[in-house]
This record gives structure tokens, sequence and C-alpha cells, in this order.
């Protein structure tokens, strides 16, 4: 992090001295420090008086402050910070900020207790969580942090300060929704100031941090993460961080950096704590989450397949907390005693019906509400208990309602083993229920889910059906309110299993459950017990490979199900073009050995790089009874591009590495949203003849494009995507009119979109700017490269007026469309007067012919134009340089027209002359 600070000056500069109210944001808390931060406008001077009385502020430290400069802040943003140094752990200290003349009020914090230890006196240290606020506008996030406060009051005495029991407050990203000095003084910190000046905030990139005037830049001016480390372990970068608190560890990523750097940074840190004894819980945070049922894909890969799996390795590792989607949601990993919640805060609403929508077994509950979290570890008996307070939507405002609760508490028995209480007879028909025996514990912990496995091999090799449901399961719209959300698992018994009518194939099967608490811990699996189907209609036989890709000479795993129980029946290996029975042999192959399912392990592997498939034969001979099935053996080819972005008319050079070197392997570039194959041309394609290089495209047109590795001449793709733009604005967007009337439906349609599923419309008032001015109202549309939306109430204009609507990608403020502009006119005009905006009327409206209509302004009126309803000028003056103007109607037809009125802004109206 570079910055560049002015050093303390004890008296004004060049500004001008003035009174300024004061508030302090704490951040970075560790056992024997803290930092104290505060914004002026004016003075350069940075002073904490503290001590550990109110009444005896006895040492005085001086800090630096920073001078920084954005769209409304001409050198007039000072920003101050003061580290504390030198303090005794687990203390509480009294301070106050000074700039000049200007004093704020009297303060406390806590310092985080040494490491393993608690911070209370009762052997607690809790933390609240927070997602995104984002919106600057409505009073939401501020409310959100108010209610924390008087729960933390309500919990714990309301003689006491919030930072007597809460250590620290964690924000998962999207502090702000642009990175201006605006959204972060106004955005940020003036929404936090309720609890900033007791309890120290630590922060999460989120992918909002990214955009504006500033960016990222001014996330790194702001805060000073890249100063903590664990352990001696430093990232180097204010992107991602690990830091202890009391027996936690907090291990915040960042989704919108992920890569090979972030990864060895997290091995480190997580071998290291797992031979801490100091530390015995792990959360980790990333702003883009784990698993999300709205918006679905929206998440960070990265997360769920790179790096949550390597800290689930760890059995100090409790949670994952994420946040970009604006909702509530809780899960449970399914093996693993782990929790991941979304924490979205209160910013952009966000309901069920408004995107792609999936119900996942990772997700117990999906709540459409406000809502913040109280995490209370209980060092002493190694307890976790978390609450998620709920102050609504904008359909109902709540008073801090509890939503949510959940724990987990180490060292408790597991559920008593469970048994399938079904006596089969010789022969099953379908429908039929398999039950489980009574959930049973020693514990007074309550079953919370039930995992069902059918299997066609004793050892659940081959799994036909699997059932995962917990006691709830809250997904899905309830009644009217968009906010509500149903349990679909109301009134079921989980301990029961429905198998119906032709749901699986005739044969023998092998069934067996297990239950999991609301601990997370689950029971042994019951003992197996085994019955025979009969009377479904037939199945055909099937096979499936245990991977796409293989090494060359690695084990290759086939499985087959329903396949004829003889010794004759076999699978065989080949090579792609391969004709079984042909004059080729297989290149390997074995039988089933009478097993109607199964799997044969081909172990030796194969040793030639190419596609292969499998296929399972009947009765010795080469009579295919199931679709083969197609994989790959060799090295995976990795693509790159030069850039991310280029000009139109800039050569794209696509790198290469670890290719097959097959006879007519080509990298192919297509336009997103087309899929190669499907008779719809490469935009441009080369033959690649080495197992590394480079391939230079020119004289794409603008466009989002993927490039890709494809084998042997084929459409086959193997390796990775990737992707990149040619132009600045390569989204063409258009709407459907000119002119609306209020409340009248938007057509926008669109090609050549960047194709990912936060895409989205906004609609902005005409000459606002995206990045500082407020939107109107936005819309996704499930990220279609190409297509038409229908925005109809609430995201339409509510008054009459010019604007412009424009797409952004990636749910950013990056424009990637032209902009449409068009006016809304209001068609219910009263008998008197017509309000538009920022006082101006016109009045009467309905109009006399050979009548004064008035045009009324709070400000002074330039000019006036009236159209008719084909578009033609039909009367225009200028310089009116008044704030009331007479219009003569005598020589207006009767009709309707359209005013274009200039007064400061641009004002649209609609004018009737009886």
């Amino acid at each position: 992090m570079k910055k560049m600070y002015l050093f303390l000056l004890f008296l004004c500069t060049v500004t001008v001295c003035k009174a300024q109210t004061l508030y302090p944001y704490l951040q970075n808390a560790t056992p024997t420090s803290i930092y104290v931060n505060w914004k002026t406008d004016s003075n350069t001077q940075s002073v904490v008086e503290y001590g550990t009385t109110a009444a005896n502020l006895t040492v005085t430290v001086t800090g630096n402050t920073n001078v920084f400069t954005d769209s409304g802040y001409p050198g007039n943003y000072f920003y101050h910070s003061v580290k504390l140094t030198g303090l005794s752990p687990n203390t509480k200290y009294f301070y106050r900020i000074k700039t000049g003349t200007d004093v704020s009020s009297v303060y406390s914090f806590k310092t985080f207790p040494n490491p393993g230890q608690a911070a209370t006196a009762d052997g607690h240290i809790r933390f609240l969580i927070m997602g995104d606020n984002q919106l600057k506008a409505v009073p939401r996030y501020d409310s959100l942090v108010s209610a924390a406060k008087r729960k933390i009051k309500q919990k714990w005495g309301a003689s006491l300060s919030p930072d007597d029991n809460i250590s620290m407050t964690f924000m998962v990203g999207d502090q702000v929704d642009v990175g201006t000095l605006d959204h972060y003084e106004n955005v940020h910190f003036k929404k936090n100031r309720g609890l900033s000046g007791n309890i120290p905030i630590q922060t999460t990139v989120g992918n909002h941090e990214t955009y504006g005037t500033l960016g990222m830049n001014s996330y790194y001016d702001h805060f000073y993460v890249s100063e903590l480390s664990y352990k001696g372990i430093s990232s180097g970068t204010e992107n991602y961080y690990a830091q202890q608190a009391g027996n936690v560890l907090f291990i915040s990523m960042s989704s919108e950096h992920t890569g090979a750097a972030q990864l060895t940074w997290l091995q480190q840190v997580l071998a290291a704590a797992n031979t801490d004894n100091t530390v015995e819980w792990i959360f980790s945070l990333s702003h883009r989450p784990y698993q999300a049922e709205q918006y679905v894909g929206d998440i960070s890969t990265w997360v769920r397949n790179t790096a949550v799996p390597l800290l689930v390795t760890s059995p100090k590792y409790i949670m994952h907390i994420g946040a970009h989607h604006h909702l509530y949601h809780r899960g449970q990993l399914k093996n693993t005693p782990t929790y991941n919640i979304i924490s979205g805060g209160t910013a952009w609403d966000q309901y069920w019906g408004s995107s792609t929508e999936q119900d996942f077994e990772d997700v117990q509950k999906t709540i459409c509400n406000w809502i913040y979290q109280i995490v209370d570890i209980d060092v002493t008996n190694g307890k976790m208990d978390v609450e998620s307070y709920s102050i609504g939507s904008v359909d109902q405002w709540k008073n801090n309602q509890l939503m949510d609760e959940f724990h987990r508490y180490k060292n408790k028995q597991a559920p008593a083993k469970p048994s399938v209480t079904n006596t089969f007879p010789a022969s099953v028909t379908l429908p039929v229920t398999i039950s489980g025996s009574a959930y049973s514990t020693t514990t007074n912990e309550l079953l919370n889910t039930t995992q069902f496995q059918i299997s066609q091999t004793a050892t659940f090799d081959i799994i036909k059906k699997e059932v995962y449901r917990d006691f709830e399961n809250l997904y899905g719209k309830y009644g009217t309110k968009k906010d509500s959300t149903v349990n679909i698992n109301l009134g079921i018994d989980i301990t029961k299993m429905t198998l119906a009518s032709n749901s699986i194939p005739n044969g023998q099967y092998y069934v067996r459950l297990r239950y999991r608490d609301r601990n997370l811990e689950w029971s042994p699996w019951s003992d197996a017990k085994t019955f025979t189907i009969t009377g479904s209609n037939t199945v055909n036989t099937e096979i499936a490979t245990d991977a796409v890709t293989y090494a060359q000479n690695a084990a290759i795993k086939v499985n087959f199900t329903d396949a004829p129980a003889s010794t004759s029946t076999w699978i065989g290996l080949y090579k792609e073009g391969q004709t079984p029975g042909g004059s080729s042999p297989s290149q390997t192959w074995q039988y089933t050995n009478g097993s109607a399912s199964g799997f044969i392990n081909f172990s030796s592997g194969l040793p030639n790089k190419g596609r292969y498939y499998a296929a399972i034969f009947s009765n010795g001979g080469y009579t295919e009874i199931a679709p083969r099935k197609y994989f790959y053996v060799g090295p995976v080819p990795v693509l790159s591009t030069d850039q991310a972005e280029y000009s139109v008319g800039m050569p794209v050079v696509v790198n290469f590495s670890n290719g097959p070197q097959l006879a007519n392997d080509w990298i192919g570039i297509y336009k997103m949203g087309i899929t190669p194959g499907t008779g719809i041309a490469s935009a441009s394609w080369q033959y690649v003849t080495t197992a590394s290089g480079a391939k230079t495209f020119s004289g794409l047109p603008k466009g989002y494009y993927y490039a890709e590795y494809y084998l042997q001449d084929g459409f086959n793709a193997i390796g990775n995507k990737v992707f990149f733009k040619i132009g600045e604005i390569v989204t063409e967007l258009w709407i459907n009119k000119p002119t609306y009337d209020l409340g009248e439906q938007i057509s926008a349609s669109w090609t050549d979109a960047p194709g990912i599923v936060k895409d989205w419309l906004g609609i902005y008032h005409e000459g606002d700017n995206p990045n500082i001015n407020p939107l109107v109202s936005y819309t996704y549309f499930n990220g279609l490269a190409e297509g038409t939306k229908n925005i109809v109430s609430p995201e339409l204009p509510t008054a009459a007026g010019n604007y412009f609507i424009v797409m952004f990608t990636n749910d950013s403020y990056n424009e990637v469309s032209n902009r449409v502009t068009f006016e809304v006119v209001d068609g219910a005009l009263g008998n008197d007067e017509f309000k538009i905006d920022n006082g101006l009327k016109v009045y009467p409206n309905p109009s006399q012919a050979n009548k004064q209509t008035f045009i009324q302004s709070d400000y002074p009126i330039d000019e006036i134009e009236i159209f008719n309803t084909e578009g033609k000028l039909v009367y225009a003056t200028k310089n009116v340089n008044n704030n009331k103007y007479s219009l003569i109607t005598q020589d207006l037809p009767k009709g309707v027209y359209i005013l274009k009125i200039h007064s400061r802004k641009l004002f649209t109206a609609k004018l009737v002359v009886d």
C-alpha cells in the first residue's frame, strides 16, 4: 500500500477553521494496538487522547493525515489515522479524538485478549457479522446498525458499552456501492457511526469496492489490513488477510482476486492454524458466497471448488460467510460439520421470482430479509452459538426479530445408529415407503437431517437414488409478500422415503440411512437391507466412467447398471473412430462376471493420447446395449490471452500450453451465447501443431468472445475457456418506443451482451452519472447474450421526465452498451394544474383555446419547446430567464402536445388543448 502522508500540523493551514463534528472509526484491533480513524473537511491535526478511565485521558498520541481528492472533494477530504500501540490485552480504554479546536465525545474500546483467551469475564468472545450496505439514500444499513446496538444492550445490559461484549464487526464486502470518497464517507463510515467508535470493523473486499472513480485505490487508502498477519504470515496485500481474535481465526479471502498466490497463502495459514493450540475455531469469509439459491451460479467457484475443500481438511474449520446476494441463507456441508451462510445486509432488493432459482441440498433456508448475526464463542466450554436477527424488508419492517439460530458444541455425542424398519417380502412392487427407526440420542440435540441411499451393490459403490433432507427447507415465495419464504418440508416425516412407481428399474437393491442432529453430528450408517423390485417399466442398461479426462496410464473405472446378468456381458474401451467387431480390436476389455450392476476397473488405463469411448455388449458379441460414454486420455491444455480487453482492430493473442499434439487439434473463437457444433460457425479458428505456443487472431469485430481448445477437427473441447472483449462499447441496446406514458411497460432488446448472470439494465435520469448519481431502477435478465426484457412496475420511472437506459455487466457500474434515451409523460392530467417535479407546474391543464396557460418553476426557465404527437416542433421560445411564463394557446389546434421545459434540468410534460 503506497500512501503519501501530510504530517501533523498543530495549527490550521490554508484552510479556514470551522466547527466540525468528529466521529471515530476503529479498525485493526490486536491485543496491544488499534487504529483510530476519522474524516474531516479541513485541518490536518490528528490527536487521540486516551486512558483507562473516562475522567483521565492522560495519554496523547498524534498521527497522520492523508488528503484525498475526488469528484466533489477538491482536496478537502482529510482522513486522519492514529495508531495506538503499547496497550494491554483485553483492557478497556476510553478516548476522544481532536482536530484543531474540535473534540469528539468520549468513546471506549476494548483490546483483543491474548491468543486463545476469552474477552469477557464469563469466558466468551463475541462478534457481529454484517454484509452489503451499498445504498446511500435510504435508511437501511444505519437502521441495521442501530438494531444491532439495541440488541446488544438488551442482551447484556443497557448500562454497558457495546465493546464490553462485542469484540469486532466483520463486514463481508460491498461496504460501498462505488469506490468514491462520497460513498466511503456517507455510505460506509456515516452509516456505521452507531458502533464504529466502540467496536473495530474489519472488511472483506467485494466487487463494488472495485468500481467507481477511485475503485480499489480508495479501499487501500482507507484501511490498513496489509499490516495484519497471523503467525508471521502476511498476504502482502490488502485484498486478503488472516486475523486472530481470542481462540478464533478469521480468514478473509478475496473472491475478486483469486489465483495461485492467494491459494499458497491460504495453505500456509491453514497449516499454521492446525498446529496452533490457541486457535480452536476457523471462520472463512469471501464476498461472493459458497452457494446461492437465487441468481444461481453467481457464487465464487474458486471458494467453492478450491478454498473450502482445503479448509474442511482442518477439524477447526466451522463456517464460511459470504454476502453478495442481498438476503440471508444458512446451510451445511454434507459430510463435514461446516456451516455456510450469506449475510447480505440491506443493499438492492432481492426477492423470490426475480432470478433463476434452485433448491440446493447444502442450503437449509433462504430468507429475503435484512439480517445480521451475533456470533458467540464460549471459549471455556468449546461452544459456538449464532443468532440471526432481522429488521425486515421493504414489505414489512421487523424489530430485531430472531429469524434463525444455530450452533456447534464440541465433544458432544452423535445420534444413535438408526435402522431400516421395513420387513421386505421376496419381491417389492413400487411404490413403496422405506421407514427409518425413531431418532434417538443421548444428548438434547434434535434431528436436523436424514440421508437415504439406495445402491445396486452391497458396498454402495453405485448409488441409484439418494434422498438428503433437512427437517425444514425454506425455499420459495410464501403467500403474497415477496419477502416471505415457504417451508416446503413442513409436515414431512424425513425419517421416511417413498419410492414412486417406476422410479427405479427391476432388480436387487440395498438401502441404508443415517441421521444428523442440529449440532452437525452424523450417526453411523444403519445396517443395509436388501430388497428386489419387480413390475417396474424396463429401464435401459447404463454405463458411466468415473471421469471425463484421464492422464495416460491412469486407472479408468466404468460403472454399469441394469446389465444382463450373464457371464458373457462385457465392457470394452475403444478409440474414437473404431468400430466394435471391425478390423481393429478394442484397446482393452473385461467381462462383468454376471453382475447386473457394478463396476470394472481398468487399472492400467490407456497409454496413448486421444479421445476414447466405453461400450457394453451382450452375449459375448458386439451388440451394444447402452449409449457409449466418451472420455479423453492425455494432457489437458491451458489457454490464456495476452489481454482481457482489446480495441477494435487489435490482434488477439491466445497462448496455449500442455497440448496433446494430436492431428488436427484446433483453437476456436466463438461469440458468447454460441454453442460450437450447432450450425453457427466460429468467429475464427486455427490448427494447433505444437504442445505450447501462441496463435494470433486478427480482424475480429467488436463483441464478447471465448477461446477454447478442440480435439481433432471435432467440437470436443478440452481444458479451460478463456474470455475476452473487443471494443469499448460492444452491446447494442434498443427499446420499443421513444416516449412512454407513466406506468407503461418498456421493452428493451439487445445483442452481444457479456452473458453473465448478473448483467443488468439500469434506468437513470438524463444527464446523471451512474458512478455518482442514484439509479431509478435496475433489472436483471438472467445473463442472456441476446434477448428482450419487458420492464414493468415497480422498475418503471414514477415521474414524468427524460431518462436513459443502459446495460451494466457482472453487478458492476461498468457500462457495456450504448445509452438509449426516452421520455416519460403523464397521461393522467388534472383539471387545474399539472405538477411535474421540483416545483415545476403547467396550469390550467387541459387548457382552452385562446386562453393562457402558465408554466411556472422554482428555477429560472431557459427554454420551452412544444411538439405535436408526430414529433414536429410547433413552437419554441428561448432565453425566457424567468420563473414563470405565459403561453397563449390561440395558435394551437385542439389536441395533445408535448412540452420540453429547460429549467436547471430538462423536464417533459403533456399539454391538452380543448
